[in-house]
Formats: structure tokens, sequence, C-alpha cells
């Protein structure tokens, strides 16, 4: 968890390094809340009986028909799932960015993730075109496999060792630091 909280405290952080620790901390909690906010909306929305098909019904006619999605609590539930998401997404560029800078890569990597969201905009606004929006779907879905297939990679390679040009190795400054902590405890 304090990997967690240690992204928010530095949530627009581009500078430095981040371990392999941190940045799956970061994802692995940020997983959690969202699939317990997805599954209370999930719930919610069966309970209140919207239906799949008339929400692809009203997708095809007006996209933005989500924002008014449920009733009550479930809008509550709808909003919050959102503002998290949105909140999220500067400290996950950052932890991502750092993360980059500890394998020795510079940040614009990032920007290869921008290209999932064009596709899925543009299936969201092809929804009355069957054949557009079945083929940016599979270029979406495609693409989501290669940035997942990122995410995992750019989480498993070890940091540089020592000090690159993005800042000194913050697992041996952790190192260090636990080790000075324990000298001056004695």
């Amino acid at each position: 968890m304090k990997y967690f909280f240690k992204c928010w405290k530095q949530y627009a952080d581009f500078k430095g390094r981040a371990r392999r620790k941190e940045y799956w901390m970061f994802l692995l909690f940020y997983t959690i809340i969202s699939l317990v906010l997805g599954f209370v909306l999930g719930i919610g929305l069966v309970v209140q009986n919207i239906s799949s098909i008339s929400m692809y019904n009203s997708l095809t006619t007006n996209p933005f028909v989500f924002f008014g999605i449920g009733k009550g609590w479930v809008r509550i539930v709808f909003f919050v799932c959102a503002a998290f998401t949105l909140a999220s997404l500067l400290p996950y560029f950052a932890v991502t960015v750092r993360r980059l800078h500890d394998i020795g890569q510079k940040g614009t990597w990032l920007l290869l993730l921008l290209i999932q969201p064009i596709f899925g905009l543009i299936v969201l606004f092809n929804m009355d075109s069957v054949t557009i929006a079945v083929i940016f779907s599979l270029i979406n879905s495609i693409c989501n496999m290669i940035i997942l297939g990122l995410y995992i990679i750019l989480g498993c390679i070890d940091g540089q060792k020592g000090e690159n040009q993005y800042g000194p190795n913050p697992k041996e400054v952790e190192a260090m630091n636990n080790g000075q902590l324990t000298m001056d405890n004695e």
C-alpha cells in the first residue's frame, strides 16, 4: 500500500525513477479498487434492470448517453468510478514514465498508450456502421494485447544498476536508507 500512496504523493512527478515494486503495487491497488467499484456499479445496474440491448440501442443514437447511466446511488457510483479513473491517469502516467526511466528509456514511449483510446473513440462514434465498428474493434483488441504485453515487459525488466541519466537507482537508495536506519537504531 505504501507504494500506491507514494505514487499519489508524486502524482505529477515525471522525473526520477520508479522500482518495479512501485509500478506493480500501483497497478495492483488501482485494479483492485477499479474492480470493486465496477462490481458495485454492475450490481446496481442489474438491480435497476438496465438491459444491454437498450444500452446498445441508446449508444447507437447518442454515444454520450452513458453519462446518464443508472438512477440514484448507481449514478453516484458511476461518477465515483469515472472520477477515480480520471484522477488516477496522472499518477499512472507519472509512475510509468519513472519506470521507463528506471530501465533507461525515455518517457516519450508512453505516447504509444494513446493509440488504443483513438481506436476506441473511432468505434464509439461509428456504432451505426457495423463494418467500421468491427474493423476498429479488432484493431483495438490487437492494440490492447500489444499494450498489455508491453506493460508486463515494462514491469518485469530490472532497472539499470547504479545511477543513470534520470537519477540514482531507487532500489539501491532504498537499501542504503534501510541500512542507515538499522545502524542509527543500534
